[in-house]
């Protein structure tokens, strides 16, 4: 079983639809597929009692732990509560706030696989496209500004459900990071 959490200092990055449609990917390329709502706000248990998702959301932490493929872990952003999974996926924004602080975090993060993850970019900012084109050189994964996302979480279900303008974009875009997950790629 992979355990994966999407965390981040920072607020307001995106975490919970990034682990939603991160689960939905793996999910349609065959894998089984647990959400836990860790996050005090629990969007995703929201968005899953629409009853549309096609895998299962938990309000929190499973006491005895399920036969899954993945287990995907939605944080509140904390700086004093590094989740303890091996595998930790840190959506932020291409501005220079959130950088200092995923930065900062990292420096406290021992013995676990972190990936940064450029969330929501809008390619036509020239400084936002900069500072992702950076990141993106240094290795992080990029997910870029689509209306797709919001739409469909808005409907309860995720980019794979939608056959709409951007969802196949989309799509793509979450099937590169589950890839690189599945590859072992940092």
């Amino acid at each position: 079983m992979r355990r994966i959490a999407f965390w981040s200092p920072k607020g307001g990055v995106g975490k919970t639809t990034l682990a939603l449609n991160f689960a939905a990917a793996a999910y349609y390329a065959g894998h089984k597929v647990l959400v836990c709502d860790v996050d005090p706000q629990q969007s995703a248990v929201d968005v899953f009692n629409e009853k549309k998702l096609p895998f299962s959301v938990v309000p929190q932490e499973p006491q005895v732990m399920p036969n899954v493929d993945f287990l995907i872990y939605d944080h509140a952003p904390d700086i004093n509560n590094i989740p303890k999974i091996e595998t930790i996926i840190m959506p932020m924004r291409a501005s220079i706030l959130d950088l200092k602080a995923v930065n900062r975090s990292i420096r406290h993060i021992r013995d676990k696989r972190v990936i940064r993850c450029i969330n929501a970019v809008d390619t036509r900012r020239h400084d936002e496209r900069m500072m992702a084109m950076k990141l993106y050189s240094e290795g992080a994964h990029l997910i870029k500004d689509r209306s797709i996302y919001v739409r469909s979480l808005a409907q309860g279900e995720t980019v794979f459900q939608q056959q709409k303008y951007g969802s196949k974009d989309a799509q793509n875009e979450l099937n590169r990071l589950l890839d690189r997950i599945l590859a072992g790629r940092d």
